[in-house]
């Protein structure tokens, strides 16, 4: 006789990206075993193989992970966590370089409690991912967010240079060229054609295209708080995963 199986329930998010709503239940002890084995290992590879797999288990709505913006993933994986294991979690916070705004020295540890369904992704005003590189004959760049999948691609390259791995995320970003009279999907172009469109930027039109992948979303949260010791105000920004669970 098969044995009773408890159902879970089910809860809706929506992916900061497209606004699409995703529904999901909470990881089970299989999941919480991956997370466990995954922090054991403290391979950041590791991490992120569990989280991705974590994710796709849990997800009700069929989604590609690896197609997911890194903001993205993040902002589910941190949703997924708080319903799982609980929303709120303690920080312990002190004053940078252990002293307070007046310089004095103040080593006393603040603890405060931050609910994680308060996160949100924040974008900044004016972001697009449009760029309109030379207005007189109208050619632009449509980009991709970054996804995790890039992201391992790029940190599996060996030895590139810090500019190189630059230039291969701009690339590899690449959704559609446009110009007034046709449009020319990424998928339709070679690796090598997309890097030669990418070097023969100015460094004005170059710095448009970083600057798009400096100002994107990004999971981040500020937190105001006061010095129990000396009533001294700080604030500090959380910023990416790491910052709420490292």
């Amino acid at each position: 006789m098969a044995l009773p199986k408890i159902s879970s329930p089910i809860f809706e998010l929506t992916l900061p990206s497209s606004g699409k709503e995703v529904k999901y239940r909470p990881f089970l002890v299989k999941e919480q075993k991956l997370l466990l084995m995954a922090l054991e290992s403290q391979e950041q590879k590791e991490m992120i193989r569990a989280i991705k797999q974590i994710i796709n288990n849990c997800a009700v709505d069929k989604i590609v992970v690896d197609d997911l913006p890194m903001f993205d993933l993040e902002y589910f994986f941190i949703k997924l966590r708080a319903k799982s294991v609980g929303e709120n979690i303690e920080l312990r916070l002190n004053h940078p370089l252990a002293r307070n705004s007046d310089g004095q020295e103040c080593k006393h540890i603040t603890e405060m409690t931050l609910n994680l369904m308060d996160v949100e992704v924040q974008k900044e005003k004016g972001h697009s991912n449009k760029i309109v590189l030379d207005k007189e004959s109208g050619i632009g760049v449509c980009l991709k967010y970054p996804t995790m999948a890039l992201a391992d691609k790029l940190q599996a390259a060996e030895k590139q240079s810090q500019i190189e791995v630059i230039l291969n995320l701009v690339a590899d970003s690449i959704d559609y060229i446009y110009d007034n009279d046709n449009v020319y999907p990424a998928k339709e172009s070679s690796k090598k054609e997309l890097m030669d469109f990418v070097n023969d930027l100015s460094q004005d039109q170059f710095k448009m295209l970083t600057d798009f992948f400096n100002s994107m979303p990004k999971l981040k949260h500020t937190l105001k708080w006061k010095c129990a010791e000396c009533g001294c105000e700080e604030s500090v920004d959380l910023e990416g995963m790491a910052s709420f669970f490292g």
